[in-house]
């Protein structure tokens, strides 16, 4: 055999080893099905499907529900999510806002090893009192922030607010004891109140 023959022979299953043996025999994972898409893309001049090759699927970086979607005003709302890939050390600043957009809920959620977050919100609160479709934002990280939200309903009598004096029993007894002292102390310092002429 002619050394010409031999290196052509050579060359060609070289070339066969390398393009029809090795996906013949070798695992292809699913991550490497894009890069094949991208290289025919490439090869063919289409550049238009480069794109939505790049583009992850349906990837929800942050995810919040609620146990229910309508609750009345007397309800504990359960609260949990997910953060895919959090960044470390953030907590999940949340927030709910009333159907006329006020903020009546703030908080800052903490994550477990996993990724999740779960928190309680009482609708007993004053600040809850409308009835109406309510907003709950979620979000993660101030630059390239992870937020989504979910919307929950409240329907029913509001509980009636309770109203707080602000002269009650105790601040009387405080009033009394003050002005006790002060005549006290004016009766043995001579201190008088109306100017002497």
């Amino acid at each position: 055999m002619s050394t010409h023959k031999e290196y052509a022979l050579i060359a060609i299953l070289a070339t066969a080893a390398i393009i029809g043996v090795g996906p013949a025999f070798g695992f292809c994972p699913p991550t490497c099905a894009p890069r094949a898409e991208y290289t025919a893309s490439m090869m063919s001049g289409n550049t238009s499907s480069l794109a939505q090759i790049q583009q992850p699927e349906n990837i929800i970086p942050i995810t919040v529900t609620t146990d229910k979607t309508t609750y009345d005003h007397s309800s504990i709302i359960m609260v949990s999510g997910h953060v895919l890939h959090p960044y470390p050390g953030q907590d999940v600043a949340m927030k709910v806002t009333s159907p006329e957009g006020n903020v009546v809920f703030a908080s800052q959620l903490a994550l477990d090893n996993s990724g999740n977050f779960a928190t309680k919100i009482n609708t007993a609160s004053s600040l809850m009192a409308e009835n109406g479709q309510y907003t709950l934002y979620v979000q993660q990280g101030d630059e390239q922030a992870r937020t989504n939200q979910v919307q929950f309903s409240l329907a029913g009598q509001a509980p009636p607010t309770q109203v707080v004096p602000e002269f009650g029993p105790i601040a009387a007894l405080v009033l009394a004891i003050a002005i006790v002292s002060i005549i006290a102390v004016s009766a043995k310092t001579g201190l008088g109140f109306t100017p002497k002429y």
